[in-house]
């Protein structure tokens, strides 16, 4: 199965003006996260210190990771990526 690495960004236009609508709207994401993480294609998720970015590593088929990102397409920018492991490259390398 095809790992995703996503890099994503907030879009700060949609983040509430008020401290306590800020706290909601964080939690109602990480709770997308959350669920995401339980249905197994989510493996990784990670927000960079001091920013609105992070990172997401993912594993399924296009459509899969598609679908998985789409529901984030209103509140983020993002691009993302398939990736080879060590072990994907060293058997590449044995061909």
């Amino acid at each position: 199965m095809t790992k995703f690495l996503t890099l994503w960004e907030l879009d700060r236009t949609r983040i509430p003006d008020s401290p306590e609508e800020q706290m909601q709207y964080y939690a109602m994401l990480l709770n997308m996260i959350k669920e995401d993480m339980k249905n197994g294609r989510t493996l990784e998720f990670g927000a960079f210190v001091g920013g609105f970015k992070g990172y997401v590593i993912r594993e399924g088929t296009e459509q899969e990771i598609h679908m998985e990102i789409s529901k984030y397409a209103k509140f983020t920018k993002y691009k993302t990526f398939p990736f080879l492991e060590v072990s994907q490259l060293e058997e590449m390398f044995k061909a």
